[in-house]
């Protein structure tokens, strides 16, 4: 009886020492592009459980020398983030510091309201699937655009 008991409590020490089932992995899918004078880096951060995706953050960074060049692009970002801006728990800054724009955009997929997203641009719903974004998906959709992914 005292060895099952210990054998039961050594296995519930490993289940609290291993996260007790907690599945939350992390894909990172990375581009870099060097065209006329401009860099881009194009980072994602893919939070996932199976095959559901939980949170995305993607931060992509352009570098010219051109101020017209970045200021027009932080104008063209805003523009496609704007329709967003009062969707809850979906965060988005675009920023210019010297010769950078940094764009950074976070949604969480757990909380955010999917039937908005896609109202807001119906492209969305290539995606969005019953009110989730499947890994298998959203690692396709980026390496469509030449990223590179790894789990």
């Amino acid at each position: 009886m005292k060895k099952k008991f210990a054998l039961v409590l050594v296995g519930c020490i490993v289940l609290l020492g291993t996260g007790c089932g907690n599945t939350e992995k992390k894909m990172t899918c990375s581009r870099t592009m060097d065209q006329n004078g401009m860099k881009a880096e194009l980072k994602y951060e893919v939070t996932y459980s199976k095959d559901t995706v939980k949170r995305i953050k993607s931060t992509e960074t352009i570098t010219s020398d051109s101020e017209v060049t970045l200021n027009a692009y932080k104008k063209s970002v805003e523009q496609i983030y704007s329709p967003y801006k009062d969707l809850e728990h979906y965060k988005y800054s675009v920023t210019v510091d010297g010769d950078k724009l940094t764009s950074i955009a976070d949604i969480n997929y757990e909380k955010v309201d999917t039937d908005k997203m896609i109202k807001i641009d119906s492209a969305n719903g290539q995606l969005i699937k019953n009110g989730k974004v499947s890994l298998k998906d959203i690692k396709s959709a980026y390496e469509s655009v030449g990223a590179t992914c790894k789990e």
